[in-house]
């Protein structure tokens, strides 16, 4: 009999073990305010699937005007990111994670959805808070195909990069163009809940 309660005692122990490794592996739910090159956000990255979060963001960033003024040969790219013209900017990130499973099994912190993921963001861009008379003042949609990575930095901080292709439409005038999408961000995770 006491060597039955120990075995069930041992295999309740696995279990919880291993219901700690499950639950380590889980993505989380985290609310952060992010400051990088592409502006300053607030977002809530949320689970939707063992390896997809969804991000929805809101914020203020820098302007962008797309014309149509392309010419390949001279690498002239149609369009300007206006850093001392800030918007407001909404959007939505979807994020697929690949190598989480990788990471845990090299001991590697998972913390804050930490690891490797490819990304679409859809990005709407209101026209600037001020004016300028060089830049355009227009409303822009922009969607990013990217590549990127998420660490944590400690207990409250995030840092997060991504680099990819990028289209630009500008929802007031027909003009559109393709060009290198790249972001660099740190955050800190606000602890709501």
């Amino acid at each position: 009999m006491n060597k039955n309660k120990l075995s069930l005692l041992l295999l309740l122990f696995a279990f919880l073990a291993n219901a700690g490794v499950l639950h380590a592996q889980e993505l989380q739910t985290i609310q952060k305010l992010g400051l990088g090159i592409n502006g300053l956000d607030l977002a809530v990255e949320i689970p939707l699937a063992a390896n997809i979060t969804i991000e929805p963001a809101v914020g203020l960033g820098p302007s962008y005007d797309f014309d149509d003024r392309q010419d390949a040969i001279t690498s002239k790219m149609g369009w300007h990111w206006a850093l001392l013209e800030p918007s407001v900017h909404a959007s939505v990130y979807g994020k697929f994670f690949y190598n989480r499973d990788k990471r845990m099994s090299k001991g590697k912190s998972l913390l804050f959805n930490s690891g490797m993921f490819i990304g679409a963001k859809v990005k709407y861009v209101s026209k600037p808070l001020t004016s300028d008379e060089y830049h355009g003042q227009t409303n822009n949609l922009i969607v990013n195909l990217n590549w990127g990575g998420q660490r944590n930095l400690g207990k409250y901080w995030i840092y997060s990069y991504s680099l990819g292709l990028g289209y630009g439409y500008n929802l007031d005038y027909p003009r559109s163009v393709f060009y290198p999408a790249f972001d660099l961000k740190v955050a800190y995770v606000l602890p709501l809940f």
